[in-house]
C-alpha cells in the first residue's frame, strides 16, 4: 500500500497525468465525477442505519434491536419515523431506557428534511465545496480539542508492543475503553452495575481501575519493588505515564524499557479484569506480576537484537538489561 499514491485513497483531484490510468478509470466508473472530483453516493436506496451516521453512532443499541437492519432511508421516511411511527420495528419489547433512546432519536430526526427527487450523496461539511479535501480534514484534526500529549504519542509508537496492545493503550488515553463508568454513560448498564470487579467497592472508571484501585494497585507496588525503586505513583493516566517512564535513570534505553513495562502492566490488568467479569476467574497479584515480567521479556526479545539475556537475569536484575535497548 505504501507504493500507492495517496490520492487514490481519497476523493480530491488526481494529477492530470494519472487520469488515464486504469485505477483512476475504475474510481470514476464507480463513484462518477462532479467538478473534477470523485463523488461518493448511494443513489436513491441508501441504507438507513449505514447512511445516517449520527443515528448509527449515537443509537447503536437501537440498531442491534432493529428487525430490518438494511431498511432504506426512503422506506423509513414513508413508514413514518415520528414517535409511534410504523418505521420502528423491534425484535422484542423495549426496556424503559431503550424507549428513552427512541424518544431522543426521534427528537434528533425532527430537523432532518428530505428532498424529494434529489439523489442521495455524501456531503463533506468541512469544505465549502462539500467535497472531501485533505486540507479541510487536516485543519479539523489539528484544531480538535483532543488532548494529544507527549505521553500519548510516545506510548502509541512503541514498536515493541503488539498492535492489539497499542490499540488498547490508544483507547485508554482517549477514555474509550468499555469500563463500567463508560458503559453507564452510554446507558448500557444501570447505576448498580458500575462497581469495580476487584470488589474494592469503588466505581470503575479508567483512572480508578488502572491507577487508583486498592487491589490492582498492589501490582504497581510489586513492579516498583522488582525494579528496586521507591515512589508514590500518581492516580491520573498522563501524570502516571510520565512519572513511571522517568523512574531511576534517564537514559533512552531505560525510558523505553519502562514504557514497555508500563504498557504490559495495563494490558495485564485489563485482561484480568475481563476474566473476573466474564469467566469469574482471577489470579493473585503476584501471579499477574510474573505475567508482566514474562510478557515484557518476550516482547523485547522478539524486537531487540542486542537483548541477548536469559529470563533469569531479566527477573533478578532488570536494570542491567536496559542498556541493550535502543
Amino acid at each position: 500500500m505504501s507504493s500507492v499514491p495517496v490520492y487514490f485513497l481519497s476523493f480530491f483531484k488526481a494529477p492530470s497525468e494519472e487520469k488515464d490510468s486504469l485505477w483512476c478509470k475504475v474510481l470514476q466508473a464507480k463513484y462518477e465525477q462532479e467538478g473534477g472530483r470523485l463523488r461518493f453516493g448511494e443513489g436513491v436506496g441508501s441504507h438507513w442505519w449505514r447512511s445516517m451516521n449520527d443515528v448509527r453512532r449515537s443509537f447503536g443499541r437501537l440498531f442491534d434491536l432493529a428487525v430490518d437492519k438494511n431498511v432504506s432511508v426512503a422506506d423509513m421516511f414513508a413508514a413514518g419515523w415520528d414517535l409511534g411511527g410504523e418505521a420502528w420495528k423491534w425484535r422484542r419489547r423495549l426496556n424503559a431506557w431503550e424507549e428513552e433512546l427512541v424518544v431522543e432519536c426521534v427528537a434528533r430526526l425532527a430537523n432532518v428534511v428530505l428532498q424529494v427527487g434529489a439523489r442521495d450523496r455524501w456531503v463533506w461539511r468541512l469544505d465549502s465545496s462539500q467535497c472531501y479535501s485533505v486540507k479541510s480534514a487536516y485543519s479539523f484534526l489539528t484544531a480538535s480539542d483532543v488532548n494529544i500529549t507527549a505521553s500519548f504519542v510516545r506510548f502509541i509508537w512503541l514498536k515493541v508492543v503488539p498492535l492489539k496492545v497499542t490499540i488498547f493503550i490508544w483507547r485508554l488515553f482517549l477514555n474509550r475503553l468499555p469500563t463500567k463508568a463508560n458503559l453507564r454513560h452510554r446507558r448500557i448498564i444501570e447505576d448498580t452495575q458500575t462497581l469495580c470487579p476487584s470488589l474494592c467497592g469503588k466505581v470503575e472508571d479508567s483512572n480508578h481501575l488502572f491507577f487508583q484501585c486498592e487491589v490492582y494497585g498492589r501490582i504497581w507496588h510489586l513492579i516498583i519493588k522488582w525494579l528496586g525503586v521507591e515512589s508514590a505513583l500518581h492516580g491520573d493516566i498522563d501524570m502516571h505515564s510520565v512519572q513511571f517512564s522517568g523512574l531511576g535513570e534517564f537514559s533512552p534505553g531505560s525510558r523505553q524499557a519502562l514504557s514497555i513495562i508500563w504498557s504490559s502492566v495495563l494490558y495485564t490488568i485489563w485482561c484480568d479484569r475481563n476474566c473476573r467479569i466474564f469467566s469469574n476467574e482471577s489470579d493473585s497479584m503476584e501471579a499477574l506480576v510474573e505475567k508482566v515480567k514474562l510478557q515484557t521479556f518476550w516482547w523485547m526479545k522478539s524486537c531487540y537484537a542486542l537483548f541477548d539475556v536469559d529470563y533469569a537475569t531479566w527477573r533478578l536484575r532488570p536494570w542491567s538489561t536496559f542498556q541493550a535497548i535502543s
